[in-house]
C-alpha cells in the first residue's frame, strides 16, 4: 500500500510553495480511488516509498496552512495557482498521490494508470516548469 500522509507529515516546499520536484502529483475522485491507484502503480512496479497517497482531509489541511504563507515569488506563478486549484479539488473530497517518476517512461506509465483510475489530474513537477500529463 501507498505511504499514506497524515496531518503531521509535510507536503514538499519550495519558497514556501507546494512544488515536488520529479514527482507527479495526481488529483483522484476519492479517498478509495487513490488508493486503489496506488494498489495499481505498485503492481505496475513502483515501490511503496515512490507513492505517497495524502487523503481529502490532510490535503484540504495542509493546503489551507499553505497558501496565505506562500512567498511572493510563488505568489505570481504556476505554483500559487497550482495550490488554489489542489485546495478546491481536495474540499470536493479528492484524493492524492504524489508518485516519484525519474524518467520519461515512468511518467507516462504514471499518466495511463491515472487515466484509467479518472484521474482529474496529473501534474509532472520539473524544477523550472510544471507539465500536464492529463
Amino acid at each position: 500500500m501507498a505511504i499514506e500522509k497524515t496531518a503531521d507529515d509535510e507536503l514538499p516546499l519550495l519558497l514556501g510553495a507546494f512544488k515536488p520536484v520529479g514527482h507527479v502529483v495526481v488529483a483522484l475522485p476519492s479517498d478509495d480511488e487513490a488508493r486503489r491507484m496506488a494498489e495499481s502503480l505498485h503492481a505496475a512496479g513502483f515501490a511503496h516509498e515512490e507513492v505517497d497517497l495524502f487523503p481529502a482531509d490532510v490535503m484540504t489541511e495542509e493546503l489551507r496552512d499553505l497558501l496565505p504563507n506562500a512567498s511572493g515569488a510563488a505568489g505570481f506563478g504556476w505554483e500559487i495557482q497550482s495550490m488554489r486549484q489542489y485546495y478546491l479539488l481536495a474540499q470536493e473530497g479528492c484524493g492524492w498521490l504524489i508518485v516519484r517518476a525519474a524518467s520519461h517512461a515512468r511518467e507516462a506509465q504514471v499518466a495511463e494508470i491515472a487515466t484509467r483510475h479518472h484521474a482529474k489530474l496529473a501534474n509532472k513537477y520539473n524544477l523550472l516548469t510544471v507539465e500536464e500529463l492529463i
